[in-house]
């Protein structure tokens, strides 16, 4: 009995392993232009110590101008972009946390992550509510993984576009040491069109 319960509960990850990018969350999806579009970011967390586990998602147009926050690290956001300058330098120059009012603040932090699987969704809105028109844009992924050594990833896709699957990521490393490497595997990039 409890070896089934166990099995169940793993269900749902072997749901989202199976279908990939084509999982559906359903009551969770966005409209856009009367169809069902999202674009989702997920990945695996394993926190580090000292000095680690800061990260910030975000979308820019064609044209390198940040549209959308989806999430950033309490710490950084909060003040810690202050006395870390290694912390997501380059979120913290596109977004100027700053100059972010306390409600633009909590719009883009939440709790602070546990290890584990998450999913990040972009429903195609930018900073100010706004839908986005039709067009080229880029996710950033951008990970402090230990004081200096960061990593970004980065993927250029099209909004209104469905046959994008999964969507192809660089990755870049500054810094690069061993020390918490593995602070984001298994990321994945996906538009998903209902």
């Amino acid at each position: 009995m409890m070896k089934t319960i166990h099995i169940l509960a793993l269900l749902p990850f072997i749901s989202m392993v199976l279908y990939g990018c084509t999982f559906s969350h359903a009551g969770e999806n966005q409209s856009v232009k009367g169809g069902k579009e999202r674009l989702e970011i997920s990945f695996n967390f394993h926190r580090g110590g000292i000095a680690s586990s800061q990260y910030a998602i975000w979308i820019e147009d064609g044209k390198g101008k940040l549209v959308r926050t989806i999430y950033a690290t309490p710490f950084t956001v909060k003040g810690g972009y202050e006395y870390r300058e290694d912390a997501i330098p380059m979120w913290v120059d596109k977004a100027k946390p700053q100059r972010m009012t306390s409600t633009q603040v909590d719009a883009v932090t939440g709790a602070t992550p546990q290890n584990g699987y998450l999913v990040y969704r972009w429903d195609g809105k930018d900073d100010k509510g706004a839908r986005v028109p039709a067009g080229k844009y880029e996710v950033f992924i951008e990970g402090t993984l230990h004081w200096k050594s960061r990593i970004l990833y980065s993927g250029d896709f099209v909004w209104g576009e469905n046959n994008q699957n999964p969507i192809p990521l660089k990755v870049e490393y500054f810094d690069r040491s061993s020390v918490n490497e593995n602070m984001i595997t298994g990321l994945k990039v996906c538009y998903v069109a209902e």
